[in-house]
């Protein structure tokens, strides 16, 4: 299975028009994707005030989770949903009907229906739509002969009617963001297995805001105690480490193809938040050790074999709760993946998930710093 997350940075960085009805273009470009939590990851019955940095999703337990930042310990722990939030699409298609249509019926990935309310803001109505929920993301949309397919086509082919299907192209990690009404980036706690949101504006803070907003109408308050709330959210230190690669390439000129990642990997330069920075070399026969002298707090690592080089890469890949990448999902990191199954590394030995675009970690958060400085939003 790929893998498909929303981080904390990416949440953020989002242009103003990626919102939850507004992705649709976007999300139908590329394939739903399933993510497998690492093993190796803590889920504590009871944590302290932690940063929402990450929402997944667990194929294996075909649950929802979320990766959540501890700043004393400096780690990653993980929440399983526990409201059994399934994926769904929405139709203007009743039950009864949709019951009359054998292919939808018979989609092992349909679980059932349920009738909901929503509020037509265009028409100022409310109005009664059908919850088409399912068992997996992929059986919505992603994959050949989805629901979000069927529907239209089997109403037109059966019933001699057009049926319009909604929320149908969001990806499921921001579905679940939406409903669950999560703000990543916020602290919150785990309290007897529950997720909490922790209160980080004082009650006598909060009601000074409303006095001095007092006149004002109750929808424009809502909004000046969520913003509140965000602005007044005290800012952890991360503790991170910045990873970059130098691949060996017969053409000067040419740049090494990531996902062939035909050449070895020849250095490796880690600089973390809390440490000595280390550069990882290969040694490669007919190469003498140079002898210009490293800033102060660089330390020079040698390895006889790249299988041996990656091996270290991934114990640093495996302690740091962030890794900050220039265009890692492009090339570092989807190289390393690449290469690291040439040299023969199971795929559960490699502490990264290769989804459709991006690469994730196993533990930690990856941020990709290339496309994080693209958003339009952070270059005004």
């Amino acid at each position: 299975m790929t893998l498909r997350e929303t981080t904390l940075i990416e949440y953020m960085t989002k242009t103003e028009k990626e919102t939850k009805t507004q992705v649709k273009t976007q999300e139908e470009r590329e394939t739903e994707t399933i993510p497998i939590t690492p093993p190796q990851t803590e889920t504590p019955r009871n944590l302290p005030d932690s940063y929402l940095v990450s929402v997944g999703y667990d194929g294996s337990s075909g649950r929802a989770y979320l990766k959540l930042y501890e700043p004393r310990s400096q780690r990653i722990y993980i929440w399983y949903d526990d409201t059994g939030h399934k994926p769904y699409c929405l139709t203007d298609l009743t039950p009864e009907e949709l019951k009359q249509l054998p292919q939808l019926m018979a989609h092992p990935g349909l679980e059932g229906f349920e009738v909901v309310e929503k509020y037509d803001s265009l028409r100022d109505r409310t109005i009664k739509l059908t919850k088409v929920i399912a068992k997996d993301p992929l059986a919505i949309g992603g994959r050949r002969g989805a629901i979000r397919e069927l529907i239209p086509r089997e109403a037109q082919d059966v019933l001699g009617k057009q049926a319009r299907v909604w929320e149908a192209a969001i990806r499921y990690h921001h579905c679940y963001i939406f409903d669950r009404n999560l703000a990543p980036g916020m602290l919150y706690r785990i309290v007897d297995g529950k997720l909490v949101q922790s209160e980080v504006v004082p009650e006598e803070r909060l009601e000074e805001i409303r006095k001095l907003m007092a006149g004002e109408p109750e929808e424009y308050l809502k909004y000046v105690e969520m913003w509140a709330k965000l602005l007044e959210s005290p800012a952890p230190e991360f503790r991170r480490v910045a990873l970059d690669i130098e691949v060996f390439t017969p053409v000067a000129t040419r740049v090494p193809d990531a996902r062939e990642a035909e050449h070895p990997i020849i250095a490796v330069a880690l600089v973390p938040s809390d440490g000595e920075s280390r550069v990882l070399l290969l040694r490669r026969q007919g190469m003498k050790e140079g002898d210009e002298p490293l800033p102060e707090g660089v330390k020079l690592e040698y390895y006889d074999s790249e299988h041996e080089l990656l091996e270290a890469v991934f114990r640093v890949l495996r302690e740091y709760p962030f890794v900050i990448t220039f265009n890692g999902d492009n090339f570092d990191l989807c190289y390393i993946w690449h290469r690291a199954l040439k040299l023969g590394f199971k795929r559960e030995e490699i502490p990264i998930r290769a989804g459709k675009d991006t690469y994730l970690l196993s533990y930690g958060i990856h941020i990709d710093l290339y496309k994080l400085f693209h958003n339009r939003a952070l270059q005004i």
